[in-house]
């Protein structure tokens, strides 16, 4: 399940252009119905122009079961105003998926898992030489999930990547690389093992496109951390 927000950057340069093309009796509103957010321009009664605004993802919630082991839930928020509240995820998980989930799923009993070493790590090279002036990571944050009364971790990660839209049909190569340099950044912190999964969420937006596009890769973190992809 994702969180999402509207890309409001633009809207001054909107209503300046409107004033200059249809005159200081323009007016200009956001409305808001089930296809999405639209800026709208208006002079009298009359719509003169309508533009959609863009929406980002800025979060994740969900759980990540791995067969005869145990699910993870796991939350990670990059929206700096909507932080995470690590008491509150199991809750979430839960009744967000209690109908849309098997029921094994989202047996984690009364541990209480949290997100733990959480940090920006630097995007790694990606070795499309072919492609790459067009591949670039804009967004990253990972985090580990662990609780006190399991021995297993899940590293959670999340990239926004501006690219075209072939990043889209290698996703699960990309996402293997992110992973793999998720694993190594994860590590370098004091304190932190080798995490035994690795969860990859990532945006990118098609061209024409309002909203981005998520694929999720799941991975398993051999014990010389190298990945075993889960299909």
């Amino acid at each position: 399940m994702t969180s999402e927000k509207a890309d409001l950057s633009h809207i001054d340069e909107w209503n300046r252009a409107a004033k200059a093309k249809y005159g200081p009796d323009a007016s200009t509103y956001a409305l808001m119905s089930s296809h999405g957010l639209t800026w709208v321009a208006r002079v009298g009664d009359k719509v003169v122009e309508t533009r959609p605004f863009g929406f980002s993802v800025y979060g994740f919630l969900g759980v990540f079961m791995v067969s005869n082991v145990e699910s993870f839930p796991f939350e990670l928020s990059i929206e700096p105003k909507d932080p995470v509240k690590p008491d509150k995820t199991v809750d979430k998980v839960k009744a967000s998926f209690a109908k849309t989930a098997p029921a094994e799923a989202l047996e984690f009993g009364n541990r209480e898992w949290r997100p733990a070493h959480c940090h920006s790590p630097k995007p790694p090279e990606f070795g499309f030489p072919l492609y790459a002036s067009d591949l670039r990571v804009d967004t990253s944050s990972i985090c580990l999930m662990q609780s006190d009364r399991s021995p297993h971790t899940a590293l959670v990660g999340f990239a926004r990547v501006d690219a075209s839209f072939w990043v889209r049909l290698l996703s699960r190569k990309v996402c293997r690389i992110l992973a793999a340099s998720w694993v190594e950044s994860m590590m370098s912190q004091s304190d932190a093992k080798r995490p035994d999964y690795v969860a990859c969420m990532l945006a990118t937006k098609a061209r024409g496109s309002e909203r981005e596009v998520i694929a999720a890769r799941f991975f398993e973190v051999r014990d010389d951390r190298t990945l075993a992809v889960f299909d």
